[in-house]
């Protein structure tokens, strides 16, 4: 990877880095170092660009990104943001084998920001997949790409020791969002075709949705099938086309007869005389009253039925309750079974106990012979109004019947009527016969009942039933519990390499197991006395520190995995919490902790070299050791008055300025 930056005259300066290796960039403080994070963000696509404000920055007129891919590399330009903006949308992208970076003259804007990500996503390998929110949340689902790929390659100055964000800019809400929706593809926790599967499946409850509702309509229309051939039969009755004693209740036979009344030959087909058509409106109309009477009458009686079921059910309610009360009183063995005298012969039994002056029966107390006969008579009762429920409902079930079947005579008899009607009104406003209009109305409906034919609705429900399997496998192939297991198992796989990191760094808590936890984005340590997230330990040092072996473990997990994201991670200053703030000018004090940053870096680079040189890390700080591999991964060092912006730039707008 190498970082372009272009002046206003056409000047070129080139940040090379080796790739697949640790590459330091050491130097002074506001030597322009920090602002490779914002120009390697803005070259993948992001519209803003977070460079300081301020005259060496004012003399660029382009960033440019040259990018090592497989089997190519690709060069991405983009023009700094007008005057007072700080975003843009253009940009110029190229790919090649051989590419180099181009010259000034040959920069030209040729797609957007949005194109640019797209086909930067193709080439690294990300496919097409819409990261699903959770359930009832209001988010839509997106398309993963680049653009949330980066934000698990950088590290800025002010992030790497967040105790509250650990991903790049995961503190704007709707970023932590799309970082935690991502995450479950970046980690191959979900199927690769499972965008293509979610579009298969909201199409196929769509499709069953659809069927359902045909079927439906259909089961309707069939349902009052019967009721409108009969009123059309009448209708046809009422016009001559067919006898009034001829009239089937056989839906198919139905049919036939309106089939063959629609052919039917009539020589002059004429009106009925005045008086015959009036006296066929007035039987229809009196039939009518008749049956809406005979209905009315049938639903009273079932009213009645199911006021007396209400009633009798709370009198046995009540009933029951009093046996239950004799019963608890043991009177049942009080009575012999046989013990059917009345109060008269009671009475000539009837003595006096000498102890308490009672009426007593055959020896036993008087009171309680009384209420053992209550107990069999309530019993009686209660038996008997258990034996009534069949019966009523019997009842209940022969007048439902009956409404049934005058509902559809009613329906029939209207229909008969409002045809009769209508024919009457047609020949006093157009001189068209009752007859033609009647078969006129046959022929449409016998259209629709074609289309509801037995076998069409064979095949709806055989269609419906294809659809509902249909769904039912696309939803087990995307099962959230199964994919929950698979994030999970990732995620431990990650943990056990962070947990190895954090105690060779000697982290707080880095004796107990550590983890990422994506609900939150964080870092937890499951301790004894229950899990630490990150921003309950303390000192920036346990921050920066579990910022790093976060980033190490999920990068070493990505190349292990082939998973498609950038090779490479850029980490700002993350030596900063171990340094004072005099030292973070380049000057280490005997207050700095020389050991831990040397395992810091030392971390990095075993990490690097473990790879074999398949991830790239760009580590942008002040820290300088004596040690051979450090010096060996040291690229740039910007001191002596070295810096990201050249000086002559500066020199030549100030001439250009005094002239």
């Amino acid at each position: 990877m190498a970082i372009v930056l272009y002046s206003k005259r056409g000047q070129k300066r080139v940040v090379g880095f080796k790739p697949g290796a640790l590459n330091i960039v050491t130097g002074e403080s506001q030597t322009g170092k920090s602002a490779l994070v914002a120009i390697a963000d803005y070259c993948l696509g992001r519209d803003e660009i977070m460079v300081p404000i301020g005259r060496e920055f004012a003399t660029v007129a382009w960033y440019g990104a040259l990018w090592q891919l497989h089997g190519g590399r690709a060069f991405v330009g983009r023009p700094a943001p007008a005057p007072g903006r700080a975003s843009s949308t253009v940009a110029m992208l190229e790919f090649g084998s051989n590419l180099d970076v181009p010259e000034f003259e040959d920069l030209e804007p040729n797609t957007d920001s949005t194109s640019l990500r797209q086909q930067l996503s193709r080439r690294i390998g990300i496919e097409e997949h819409l990261a699903e929110p959770p359930p009832g949340s209001l988010r839509r689902a997106f398309e993963v790409g680049v653009g949330q790929a980066a934000l698990l390659c950088l590290q800025g100055q002010d992030e790497i020791d967040s105790s509250q964000a650990l991903f790049h800019r995961a503190g704007d809400r709707a970023i932590a969002d799309s970082i935690r929706d991502a995450f479950p593809y970046f980690l191959g926790a979900v199927p690769q075709d499972q965008a293509v599967k979610h579009a298969q499946l909201r199409d196929a409850r769509r499709a069953l949705s659809r069927l359902e509702a045909q079927v439906r309509a259909a089961e309707l229309r069939s349902a009052n099938l019967d009721a409108e051939l009969r009123a059309l039969l009448n209708e046809a009755s009422s016009v001559g086309l067919v006898g009034e004693s001829t009239l089937p209740d056989d839906r198919a036979a139905m049919i036939l007869l309106l089939q063959q009344a629609r052919v039917r030959p009539i020589a002059e087909p004429a009106p009925l005389p005045d008086t015959a058509q009036q006296d066929r409106r007035m039987g229809l109309e009196r039939r009518s009253r008749e049956l809406h009477r005979l209905l009315k009458r049938v639903m009273s009686d079932r009213a009645l039925l199911l006021d007396q079921q209400d009633g009798q059910s709370g009198y046995r309610s009540a009933i029951e309750l009093q046996v239950g009360r004799l019963q608890s009183l043991g009177l049942l063995d009080l009575l012999p079974p046989d013990a059917e005298a009345d109060e008269h012969s009671a009475s000539e039994q009837a003595s006096i106990c000498p102890a308490c002056s009672n009426s007593l029966v055959d020896g036993r107390d008087r009171t309680n012979v009384d209420l053992g006969h209550s107990l069999r008579s309530l019993r009686s009762q209660l038996g008997d109004l258990r034996a009534a429920p069949p019966a009523r409902r019997g009842a209940l079930e022969r007048l439902e019947a009956e409404a049934s079947r005058l509902r559809d005579e009613i329906s029939a008899v209207d229909g008969a009527l409002e045809g009769l009607l209508n024919s009457a009104r047609i020949n006093e406003d157009v001189p068209v016969s009752a007859v033609d209009f009647t078969r006129g109305r046959i022929d449409a409906s016998l259209a629709r009942i074609e289309a509801l034919d037995e076998r069409e609705m064979i095949i709806l429900r055989s269609r419906l039933l294809d659809a509902e399997r249909r769904v039912q496998a696309l939803e087990a192939e995307l099962n959230d519990d199964q994919d929950r297991e698979e994030l999970t198992s990732r995620l431990l796989a990650i943990s056990r390499d962070m947990t190895s990191y954090a105690r060779y760094l000697g982290l707080e808590h880095s004796s107990d197991n550590v983890r990422l936890e994506l609900s939150r984005l964080t870092v937890v340590a499951d301790t004894e006395e229950g899990p630490a997230p990150l921003f309950r330990i303390g000192s920036g040092a346990n921050w920066v520190g579990y910022h790093l072996v976060t980033h190490l473990a999920l990068h070493k997990y990505f190349v292990r995995q082939s998973r498609p994201l950038p090779r490479f991670l850029i980490l700002d200053q993350p030596s900063q919490a171990y340094y004072p703030s005099a030292a973070r000018a380049g000057a280490q004090t005997r207050d700095a902790d020389p050991e831990a940053v040397k395992r810091l870096f030392k971390l990095i680079f075993d990490v690097v070299e473990s790879l074999e040189g398949r991830l790239q890390v760009i580590v942008i700080d002040h820290a300088e050791e004596p040690e051979e591999w450090f010096e060996r991964s040291v690229v740039h060092n910007w001191r002596d008055g070295e810096k990201l912006i050249p000086v002559g730039w500066l020199e030549e707008v100030a001439d250009e300025s005094s002239s």
